[in-house]
């Protein structure tokens, strides 16, 4: 039987023993109410503009959107934000591979993190040059900066602007509107082995002017046991010279490559937020530098030997200075400013130690986005909001996160298409201007209309162009019908765009979705709240082409789904329950001869599912609060099984091709079938008021490992034959806040 290993790691067992002591001395709970906070206050619902460029309240949002609180995180204990969304978005679910675990939601999953934007106070984190996307902020156990979590799992490039494919994170940080006075934090884990540590301070210096820090430093050592398998038999020929290796179908691998989840080679992963708050403006800068440990693709396993087996994944730093303003010009009309900077370091170390040319990816981009938009409010029916948007980007100057590695960009030698001119030293820029509005009709009591566009130039694309139309039926407050339409896009990477340009002096190829969704949500007793959402997408995919090595339009993929949301509050408990369903229903390549790509394999004649995704996920949660003091929590995910990952594997299996490298860059199965079926991830906490200065969190993960490792297997992305089993482990934290 599995059983859970601490490795050497006594930290978080003295920490335990500690809490313990701790709690058997403090004065047993009672069941006075506990004054709240104002970190607390903070999470009272407010007019929402995560979905919209005009306010407006949730039940009017015309998105399908989740909310993850403060109180929501500390319960969850998660650990990254990967797995924080994991447990409360419907539809979500990640993904590992080479570049960085693959976010997706609702189907839409890519071999990189670009079809979801990701940002912090508003303010677009997204790595521009290649192989990145929403690949910062995800990896820190440090999330105490972090006052609220906005996803919006559908399109919203009205909104946000090229690239909001599948959806969008923001996140919201801690200010001193909504913290005031310091507190730390220590945080400890076994199993999968950590160590952090958090501070926060706020200060109010009048009634509108205020100041807020934040840092937080974790050390990730990771789960070095957690079984790392592949579906089928393989041999590990080391090149140029060494023993061949053994690695059995469905068993552990005889060999260490690196550790699940642990920092990218042992790194500190550090992070600084400080905001500086006025009656009409705010000013912030935050650092960031983080990394993630990740084995190589399957296929390099056949080749690589095993000391650069253990040194792969990849490593980001990011500097942002955000300022904005908000000129009041009178009661109707305002206009709000905001110019930013964002350095962006990223590593990418895919064959380990190695020389071989493309298997090290090292560079530096610089980003400077200046913003100014309008808003007026010509009767309290209406609201409008313009404004315009331009985005300065430079490429290929000198990274400063691993000077010891050389800067690079080339591609392996020989890829085809792709002459590769890119020169170590090249440098190059782009730019894209931005023009937006949004129109909010309040036409009665129970009729809102929205009419949103947004139109983007890039140097290296024709007009870009994203219109959104909802409406919303409210006959009263406990319910809402909501449709809406959006059509969104998303440019290929800038490196992408820069080589074809060079290439065929010509504009890149820009991806397409249209989206139209039906939302309805009924509140029942004041308890008791139903949604219910139903979606088409029919999407022109912009994917990477192995065969030429370059991200392009690849075909047309229709999707349909549904999700079924249900939350149940009682004095004593909350119970909220999701399920998603995603169905293919049609793929066309633009290209009938291209015989490998990461999307289905129904157009080679196999099934007609995704070959990525679950079509089936189920997410539990189910809170106790036995008194004000202690609260016992806990999730579980269930994610139902790939079909389309079987059928992908069973159209490598019959390809004409030799039991080689180029086999391996598809998923492959021997007999079993398990890498590709259910999935399933138990969480259970304590949370422990100890007074009104300290809290202790105790959390226990993937706890379903104890009686069969492989229910907690997470697939890699592609080759999804190719999984590991995440650890059962355990966690603690304490909290103390100083009067």
């Amino acid at each position: 039987m599995p059983y859970l290993r601490f490795g050497h790691c006594p930290s978080p067992m003295l920490i335990l023993l500690s809490a313990m002591m701790l709690i058997s001395r403090v004065e047993g709970a009672t069941n006075d109410l506990l004054s709240l906070e104002l970190e607390d206050l903070s999470q009272v619902a407010v007019m929402n503009t995560a979905a919209t460029l005009t306010a407006t309240d949730t039940r009017h949002t015309p998105a399908s959107m989740v909310r993850i609180t403060r109180e929501d995180i500390l319960r969850s204990g998660a650990r990254t934000l990967d797995e924080l969304l994991d447990i409360y978005v419907p539809g979500l679910a990640y993904m590992y591979k080479l570049e960085g675990t693959q976010l997706g939601i609702r189907g839409i999953i890519s071999d990189r993190n670009n079809k979801i934007l990701l940002t912090v106070n508003g303010r677009n984190m997204s790595v521009k040059t290649r192989d990145g996307g929403a690949i910062t902020e995800r990896w820190f156990s440090t999330l105490g900066d972090i006052r609220s979590v906005t996803v919006i799992s559908s399109p919203g490039s009205a909104v946000y602007g090229p690239g909001a494919i599948a959806g969008v994170i923001d996140i919201e940080t801690f200010d001193s509107n909504s913290f005031e006075g310091t507190d730390f934090s220590l945080r400890g884990g076994a199993g999968e082995e950590f160590l952090s540590g958090e501070m926060r301070y706020g200060h109010k210096f009048d009634e509108n002017t205020g100041l807020f820090f934040y840092y937080g430093m974790d050390d990730y050592s990771g789960a070095d046991d957690a079984p790392h398998k592949l579906a089928f038999d393989m041999v590990n020929q080391p090149w140029p010279g060494g023993n061949n290796i053994l690695i059995e179908a469905n068993e552990d691998f005889p060999f260490r490559t690196t550790a699940d989840n642990g920092a990218f080679e042992d790194m500190l992963r550090h992070k600084l937020h400080l905001q500086l708050d006025g009656e009409n403006y705010s000013l912030w800068a935050r650092y960031t530098r983080s990394g993630l440990a990740i084995p190589t693709s399957q296929h390099q396993f056949r080749y690589l030997n095993l000391e650069n087996l253990q040194h792969t994944g990849t490593a980001n730093q990011q500097l942002t200075l955000f300022g904005s303003y908000t000129q009041e010009i009178s009661e109707k009309t305002r206009l709000e400013y905001s110019l930013s900077y964002l350095l962006s370091d990223v590593l990418i170390s895919r064959y380990g130690r190695n020389s071989i040319r493309g298997g090290l990816r090292n560079w530096r981009e610089d980003n400077a986005t200046l913003n100014i938009t309008a808003h007026h409010s010509p009767s309290a029916e209406q609201n409008i909001a313009l404004g315009m948007e331009f985005i300065y980007n430079r490429f290929g100057r000198q990274g400063w996160l691993y000077e010891e590695y050389d800067d690079t960009l080339k591609t392996p030698p020989g890829s085809p298409g792709v002459p590769d001119p890119l020169e170590d030293g090249t440098e190059w820029h782009s730019n894209m201007l931005s023009f937006f509005g949004e129109y909010q009709w309040l036409m009665n009591e129970q009729w809102t209309a929205f009419a949103g566009i947004r139109l983007d130039k890039h140097r290296y694309t024709p007009w870009m162009f994203s219109p959104r139309l909802a409406l919303i039926y409210s006959p009263d407050i406990n319910q809402s019908y909501k449709l809406s339409y959006d059509h969104s896009v998303r440019h290929a990477d800038d490196l992408d765009l820069y080589l074809q340009n060079q290439l065929e002096s010509g504009k890149g190829d820009v991806e397409k979705i249209d989206h139209l969704e039906f939302i309805y949500t009924k509140t029942l007793y004041q308890k008791l709240q139903f949604d219910l959402s139903t979606y088409f997408n029919h999407h022109q995919v912009v994917s990477f082409n192995p065969e030429k090595f370059i991200t392009e339009y690849l075909g047309t993929l229709d999707t349909f789904g549904m999700e079924a949301q249900l939350s149940y509050h009682q004095d004593r408990f909350d119970l909220y329950f999701s399920h998603a369903f995603t169905k293919q229903l049609d793929f066309d390549l633009e290209d009938p001869q291209l015989e490998e790509q990461n999307i289905s394999a129904s157009v080679y004649g196999y099934g007609n599912d995704l070959a990525n995704w679950n079509n089936h996920i189920s997410k539990l949660r189910f809170d106790y609060r036995f008194s004000n003091r202690l609260t016992w929590n806990n999730s579980l995910r269930i994610y139902w099984g790939m079909p389309g990952a079987v059928d992908m594997a069973d159209y490598n299996r019959n390809r004409e091709l030799p039991y080689s490298w180029e086999r391996f860059r598809l998923p492959l199965y021997e007999d079993s079938k398990r890498a590709f079926e259910e999935s399933l991830f138990l969480n259970t906490g304590l949370d422990y008021r100890a007074g009104r200065n300290l809290s202790i969190h105790l959390n226990a993960y993937n706890l379903l490992g104890l009686f069969d490792e492989d229910y907690n297997k997470r697939n890699y992305f592609l080759r999804t034959s190719h999984y590991r089993d995440t650890e059962p482990a355990i966690a603690l934290r304490f909290t103390y806040r100083l009067d």
